[in-house]
């Protein structure tokens, strides 16, 4: 029951639950988020994969939804994963104070913000171009961002000046990145 309610108060921004958990529960909460962020995503990719394929003439008795679904899983982690060391070594430079472990936890814990977003990423990855889906991106993105800076914030004990900063840089840092890719 400690999960559903620190659960429920960090989606509405209330991140004080986050400082009383101890690591084992931290650690619960954060393999518990990413694997329903992984599932979450893998079911709406399986969903929509099937319904392209379907409208492209390719026969989907052969499909096989349950690997996909599956792969969802290992995706979020290797994401979050990625993530985790990527914002920690930004914060260590700038001052923060949290060690790996604790901030690639507290981040997991924060992957709930991700929950709402998954499907409509996996629509868009399928190729749908509707305006009301590029709307809820944005949206869903916002929420996930705000909630993340908070959490990340309290977790690594900066001032909002030094998150501020933290922040612009990995925005910077990230969008150049994601140029220089696509």
């Amino acid at each position: 029951m400690i999960y559903l309610t620190t659960m429920a108060r960090l989606v509405r921004f209330d991140i004080a639950p986050l400082k009383r958990l101890t690591l084992k529960q931290l650690q619960y909460f954060c393999i518990l988020n990413l694997v329903i962020l992984g599932l979450i995503y893998g079911c709406s990719a399986a969903f929509f994969s099937r319904l392209v394929l379907s409208q492209k003439g390719f026969d989907i008795d052969s499909f096989n939804a349950v690997k996909i679904i599956i792969a969802g899983v290992p995706a979020a982690f290797l994401l979050h994963a990625g993530a985790a060391l990527f914002i920690w070594v930004f914060l260590r430079a700038i001052g923060g104070k949290a060690n790996f472990i604790m901030s690639y936890f507290h981040i997991g814990v924060a992957a709930i913000s991700l929950w709402p977003l998954a499907p409509v990423v996996a629509a868009l990855q399928t190729g749908s171009q509707q305006p009301l889906m590029w709307g809820l991106a944005f949206i869903f993105t916002g929420y996930a961002f705000a909630l993340s800076v908070r959490v990340i914030k309290a977790s690594f004990q900066l001032s909002c000046i030094r998150m501020t900063i933290a922040t612009t840089v990995t925005i910077i840092y990230i969008g150049c990145f994601l140029y220089l890719w696509v």
